[in-house]
């Protein structure tokens, strides 16, 4: 569905309504038949787990122990879709059809299933049932149903009610409005399908990258080509890259002419499907969001953007496997490769197979030298790792292909200087640190990382505070953070007030190890001694580095006194520890 995060929050209402009405799962099944214990606990421990392959198996083992098992078979079924049986899926829906007609989601694959073999009045017939699929995306379905039978008055009747039914809500109307532009302009209607578009993206409040690429394709076959190529650039600003909309502009600014990205029955119910699966993908009903995305590329199979997305799903819920396959479905041509490569090289480094991870990427960088996203993704991949040097090495590469450096660079040369520091190159990671607060000023990551690692050299340690302090003010729920602003204090002498932010720090962090460490040697440095051995203790049972263990364990043994002047006497400097790096803008690029 073509709506940003302000059309996404505009859905809410609607779309919980339409999640409720085609929730895939059944109440539990009940173990009615002998002999079927086994695979059915099995199946409903691989389903709470996020084994959807494994629980599409189970059921469909359960339920061969008790076939009229009806909510065995919608289990089976969402599974089976969800983890891309689609196939079985289509065959379970046939059985649950037959045993208790009008379950919402197998209506839905049945229709999906009859337009994919060009029968779109049986399809018809499923989708003007009693049980409707939905009050929204069957009906939308079923307008490109009318599409295909050749009754496309029809099919625009039925989104025309849908963007007047204000029972929808604005969500409503905005997906009608939508369809209706994608119908037009497959029927050749360029000027009311600019219309229809035009009323969609007002209503989205800001266009979607799918919406405007709709948009400028439509125009654009209007001959308005200006405006065509000011919808994208107003997209693309708004965004680091986009490849097919970076491809679509390429295009006109060619003066090449687009065909109609809808030409199909079948496209526009795919479309439907993808649309509403990215919504139901970021809520609590994600295995109706992958259902819904395998549907619309069982009626389109190169519709990349669906791969992409049950991709990128599949790997944040760590189903890696199924992961990579979605990747793999993505073609070498599609302007998205790049994006798909690097989603199955994180992939199999979830598996475990970094070196194949490593390798494929380095491939990349080669088949493609001049991809920014390639030598950013390999650095990435490195960094996480801690192969710190050789991720230095690929961020050179990616830094070396921007010309002028600009503000949405600023997280490559932070990230780089992370590297740089942690493979003790100093000067190069200082430099970058600076870089990064040039392209964006106060930025709270790099103020907190360029000044904590001067507190820990013991190094400009006013500056470092005024820059902590900075970061505090912008980020005062971050625990990263305040430690670092507790340990300035902590160096600077002043171990009553290191005392009140590293204990915050501990209560937004309480798991760190070594922001439980920092705390317990304010408190010892204030005479509170029993509290400070009980923060080293609960140090050590977050498992911190060994030679950051090591050296809380001499610290219970003897005390932080002796250790320091262990240390001194020695010249060995102190193990103070680095908290973990923040996680999420750090890894922009």
């Amino acid at each position: 569905m073509p709506v940003n995060s302000v059309g996404i929050r505009r859905l809410s209402a609607c779309a919980t309504a339409l999640a409720a009405a085609l929730a895939v799962l059944a109440p539990a099944a009940p173990v009615a038949a002998q002999g079927i214990a086994g695979a059915y606990l099995a199946a409903e421990h691989a389903a709470r787990t996020g084994d959807l392959d494994a629980a599409a198996d189970y059921y469909a083992k359960a339920l061969a122990r008790d076939v009229e098992n009806t909510a065995l078979m919608s289990r089976a079924m969402g599974h089976q879709l969800a983890s891309g049986q689609l196939p079985q899926a289509v065959a379970m829906a046939r059985r649950l059809q037959v045993v208790a007609p009008g379950q919402h989601v197998a209506v839905l694959v049945l229709a999906a299933d009859e337009l994919r073999r060009e029968e779109p009045a049986r399809a018809l017939t499923l989708l003007d049932s009693e049980a409707a699929a939905g009050p929204f995306v069957g009906r939308i379905i079923a307008a490109w149903a009318e599409f295909q039978a050749g009754r496309p008055d029809d099919g625009l009747a039925v989104l025309a009610s849908l963007e007047e039914d204000r029972t929808g809500g604005p969500a409503g109307a905005l997906l009608a409005a939508y369809h209706t532009g994608l119908m037009e302009a497959a029927l050749g209607d360029e000027v009311d399908a600019a219309d229809a578009l035009a009323r969609a993206a007002e209503r989205a409040g800001t266009p979607s990258a799918r919406l405007a690429r709709m948009q400028a394709t439509t125009l654009a076959r209007l001959g308005r080509t200006e405006e065509a190529l000011a919808v994208l650039d107003s997209t693309l600003s708004r965004t680091l890259t986009d490849p097919r909309l970076e491809a679509l502009r390429a295009a006109l600014a060619a003066g090449e002419t687009p065909p109609a990205v809808i030409s199909t029955g079948a496209e526009g119910a795919a479309e439907a499907l993808y649309g509403v699966s990215r919504y139901l993908m970021r809520g609590p009903n994600q295995l109706i969001g992958l259902s819904y995305a395998r549907l619309a590329t069982y009626l389109v199979p190169d519709l990349v953007e669906a791969h992409l997305l049950i991709a990128d799903t599949l790997t944040a819920e760590e189903q890696y496997a199924l992961a990579i396959a979605a990747y793999e479905a993505v073609p070498e041509d599609a302007p998205e490769v790049l994006s798909a490569r690097i989603g199955r090289a994180d992939a199999l480094d979830g598996l475990g197979k970094l070196d194949d991870a490593v390798a494929s990427l380095r491939a990349l960088v080669t088949r493609h030298p001049g991809a920014l996203d390639a030598h950013t993704a390999l650095g990435d991949l490195l960094r996480r790792n801690e192969r710190f040097a050789e991720a230095a090495t690929a961020y050179d590469g990616a830094v070396a292909l921007i010309e002028t450096p600009e503000n949405r660079h600023w997280p490559l040369f932070y990230q780089r200087g992370i590297c740089y520091e942690r493979s003790k190159q100093w000067p190069k990671a200082e430099a970058d640190f600076r870089k990064a607060l040039e392209l964006e000023p106060d930025q709270p990551l790099v103020l907190n990382y360029l000044g904590y690692s001067w507190v820990d050299m013991g190094m400009n340690l006013d500056e470092a505070q005024n820059m902590i302090e900075k970061a505090v003010q912008q980020r005062p729920e971050d625990g990263y953070i305040v430690d670092s602003l507790g340990w300035v204090f902590y160096r600077l002498g002043n171990f009553e007030e290191a005392v009140v932010h590293l204990g915050r720090a501990v209560e937004l962090r309480p798991v760190d190890p070594i922001i439980n460490d920092h705390y317990g040697d304010a408190l010892w440095m204030v005479g509170r001694r029993i509290e400070a051995e009980f923060q080293w203790q609960r140090a050590l049972s977050f498992d911190p580095e060994e030679d950051e263990a090591e050296r809380i364990r001499r610290k219970l043994d003897v005390g932080l006194d002796v250790v320091q002047e262990e240390e001194a006497a020695t010249g060995t400097p102190a193990v103070i520890g680095r908290t973990e790096e923040p996680k999420g803008e750090n890894d922009g690029g």
